[in-house]
């Protein structure tokens, strides 16, 4: 999960800051902003203020999300890589799981 903050649709109410001060943090401009690993991200609009988000915060980042006054919170998910069968493997090949060596798959 990636998260980013609009600071133009940014109200600056810091809820975000209340459900996740890990993730979120309130600048002196009254602003909100997204940390990664500590470090504010505070390049307005740019993709160097997408901030990764450990699995320990997603619930909470999610719920700063949906409480935020300026819906200004953005979510990315990200999505499993999914590998795709060679040529070589057999889709139908079923392996019977037994106690007994001498079964047959």
């Amino acid at each position: 999960m990636r998260v980013w903050i609009d600071q133009d649709l940014c109200t600056g109410d810091g809820l975000c800051v209340d459900h996740c001060p890990d993730v979120f943090v309130q600048l002196e401009d009254g602003i909100a902003y997204v940390a990664e690993a500590g470090q504010v991200l505070n390049d307005p609009g740019g993709s160097q203020s997408l901030a990764a988000v450990v699995p320990r915060h997603h619930h909470s980042v999610i719920q700063a999300a949906e409480v935020c006054p300026g819906e200004c919170i953005f979510i990315e998910i990200d999505t499993p890589e999914v590998i795709a069968p060679g040529p070589d493997d057999d889709l139908h090949e079923v392996h019977a799981v037994s106690g007994d060596d001498s079964a047959a798959a």
